[in-house]
């Protein structure tokens, strides 16, 4: 027995809407998983994290641009922009080597002040979990008002999405501003 021939016409049709079939599920997947993949990205960092890990840089990479938080007379903080050598390994250290060097002529002409003791170094600083972990001498113990020392350090830190929350230490032991 001959099997009847099916026209040409009718085979050509088959992969096409095999393959729209393929692609509307495909979108359909897409926009139904896209909030999800969204929020986990967002709630992750990495678009923050990268970000700020390409600072601005001087063509010679012995320099980066980095914000820090001054105090003006009323306690508000303001942000300026500073061009700090590279002294550490990441953004975030450098930005407190910044800080603690002191307000920038700029920065005193705007009528900011730093509320942090001259002497104050930092001794390290750690970032885990969206946390970042700052040790600083026992100098700082000895800056004018530590409510406003600590809020400049916790508004520097607020400049990068990636920290959601700072601990303040000093000498390796937790500093908070009931100890004045």
């Amino acid at each position: 027995m001959e099997q009847p021939e099916i026209p040409q016409q009718k085979r050509s049709h088959r992969p096409i809407l095999i393959l729209l079939i393929w692609i509307l599920f495909t979108l359909v997947v897409g926009a139904l998983g896209y909030p999800r993949v969204k929020a986990a990205v967002l709630e992750s960092g990495v678009l923050t994290l990268f970000a700020n890990e390409k600072p601005k840089t001087s063509p010679n990479n012995l320099s980066r641009d980095v914000q820090v938080a001054f105090l003006d007379q009323n306690g508000k903080p303001k942000i300026f922009t500073v061009r700090q050598e590279r002294l550490g390994g990441s953004v975030y250290h450098d930005t407190y080597e910044a800080l603690l060097a002191g307000p920038s002529r700029e920065a005193l002409q705007a009528g900011t002040l730093s509320y942090i003791a001259p002497e104050t170094q930092l001794i390290g600083l750690t970032l885990s979990n969206r946390i970042l972990y700052i040790d600083l001498n026992e100098s700082f113990l000895n800056s004018t008002d530590l409510k406003k020392a600590e809020t400049q350090l916790r508004q520097t830190a607020l400049v990068f999405n990636s920290i959601k929350d700072v601990v303040i230490l000093v000498n390796g032991k937790v500093f908070t501003t009931t100890e004045q």
